[in-house]
């Protein structure tokens, strides 16, 4: 989490004083994603984005506790996660940063998103970050197998459900209490008034996870990236085989939170010859339906022309999507405000096995 001098915290309090004067509120503009219609095409990612730069960020490994939230027992266990340090991310600076969590397909495991096709994902990321296209960010690559892979896609969905449990009670605040993050408290309180920085996106069964966490933890992720999947709430492969029952009841989650105010987006995608297209297509046109809260502010679908359902086709994704959602725009102090200094009440525990990949 990040720390201010009393300096900042008392000219931040004096104008917020100011800005409230009159019982008028402070509130973040509504989001609006900046896309005219629901149907969109991507970008190609340039070709020296996927090499070396000279502005290399860091990727360090986490082993965490955590629980049984699958089975729901209360069993103890062990995870693991991978954090990208962006290139110049120091420890003793005031600058604070958003968070990207992201969670791998069938068959992979935390480590792949940095180490597959010779670490692409983290070129990217360096290149995206050194160029301006985004603000720095931390991304944090996430499991739902324990480090053993199921044999069959669809038996991973009870693990794909849990996760997004996981992550807000035991590996969110470890990692946004460690490193230089909006969050200033990791009760549930701290983490949703920091809602506005935090991401998760997946691919294939890391998309099905994404829509979990639409759906069971709104209140604490405001971008959804669902990559080439469709939501499994009303059961295996529902969004496309019941498309506008799960859309109604996303659209009834969404109307449930209240605190919210509608105040999310989802960036959905998938390619043109990817298995999985028609599945997240025909789930995103029923959710479309419903404009009081899936209209292009909030919903849109991004499509890669000839990418079928491979890990190569992400890095296209990501190259559009992030710096869509992590804006590099200049930080200002009015945007501050939004969120107030808490002190943490919550004791987090860190595993000694921390290593760089």
């Amino acid at each position: 989490m990040c720390t201010f001098s009393m300096t900042i915290k008392t000219f931040l309090l004096c104008l917020c004083l100011t800005a409230c004067n009159g019982n008028e509120e402070v509130t973040e503009a509504e989001t609006s994603s900046g896309y005219p219609s629901l149907l969109n095409k991507t970008v190609p990612v340039p070709a020296e984005y996927l090499g070396e730069t000279a502005s290399q960020g860091s990727v360090v490994q986490i082993d965490y506790d955590t629980r049984n939230y699958v089975d729901g027992n209360g069993e103890m266990r062990s995870n693991t996660a991978y954090v990208y340090l962006p290139y110049g991310y120091k420890e003793s600076s005031d600058e604070c940063y958003d968070v990207f969590y992201f969670v791998h397909g069938h068959g992979e495991t935390a480590a792949s998103f940095f180490q597959n096709e010779n670490g692409m994902m983290r070129n990217l990321l360096d290149h995206l970050i050194e160029k301006g296209d985004m603000s720095p960010v931390i991304v944090v690559s996430t499991s739902y197998v324990y480090g053993t892979p199921v044999d069959y896609y669809p038996d991973a969905d009870p693990y794909c459900k849990a996760l997004p449990q996981e992550l807000v009670n035991d590996l969110i605040p470890l990692v946004e209490s460690r490193y230089r993050t909006y969050t200033q408290q990791t009760d549930l309180e701290g983490l949703q008034a920091s809602r506005n920085h935090r991401a998760i996106g997946g691919f294939s069964m890391g998309a099905v996870t994404t829509w979990y966490a639409l759906e069971y933890t709104l209140d604490y992720f405001k971008y959804f990236l669902p990559i080439s999947s469709d939501g499994w709430s009303l059961g295996r492969f529902a969004g496309m085989n019941y498309p506008d029952e799960t859309a109604a009841h996303l659209a009834n989650i969404v109307r449930s939170s209240s605190s919210l105010e509608n105040d999310f987006y989802i960036w959905a995608c998938s390619g043109t010859d990817d298995v999985a297209y028609d599945r997240i297509w025909t789930q995103v046109q029923a959710m479309a339906k419903f404009t009081d809260v899936f209209d292009v502010n909030h919903l849109t679908f991004h499509e890669q022309e000839g990418a079928q359902h491979e890990f190569r086709a992400i890095a296209e994704y990501l190259y559009n999507a992030l710096p869509s959602l992590f804006s590099n725009r200049q930080k200002t102090i009015l945007h501050s405000v939004a969120f107030p200094f808490y002190s943490s009440k919550r004791r987090i525990h860190f595993s000694a096995n921390t290593s760089l990949i």
